[in-house]
């Protein structure tokens, strides 16, 4: 194999569709169009288990490749903004997230919906960060 970064999924997206790449990794949220299409297929997810939208299709570490999941996305602000800012915004996603419209909108994007506190995004920020440094490390790709 041979790695080739892009800038996006959307690059990405459309040098698979055009044959130019035999697979990659990418947002399912990003191909949901393809996939419900049936144009692409999905033959694996990096996830700890199964997602619903995609109950048949394995995780890597059940089709054989021993990968943990270390990717998140979330809402970040400056490290500046107040702190009742910061608390408002978090009480409002919360109430969004629980909100039966937008658990509509993630399932039709084949996303899975697991909202955290800040405090719980910033541990899992700086434990993926550390999984990566370990990762980098252990190939030799860190510089001095």
């Amino acid at each position: 194999m041979t790695h080739i970064p892009y800038k996006g999924d959307t690059p990405m997206l459309r040098d698979l569709l055009a044959d130019r790449l035999g697979f990659d990794a990418v947002l399912v949220g990003s191909i949901t169009g393809q996939l419900n299409s049936g144009v692409l297929r999905l033959i694996a997810v990096y996830a700890d288990k199964r997602r619903p939208s995609f109950p048949d299709v394995p995780t890597r570490r059940e089709a054989g490749v021993p990968v943990v999941q270390a990717s998140f996305g979330g809402m970040l602000a400056p490290a500046r903004a107040p702190d009742t800012n910061i608390a408002k915004l978090e009480s409002s996603w919360q109430e969004v997230v629980a909100s039966a419209e937008y658990r509509d909108c993630a399932r039709r994007a084949n996303q899975v919906v697991d909202f955290r506190t800040g405090e719980d995004l910033e541990r899992n920020m700086r434990e993926d960060s550390r999984i990566k440094a370990a990762t980098i490390q252990r190939l030799g790709l860190s510089t001095p």
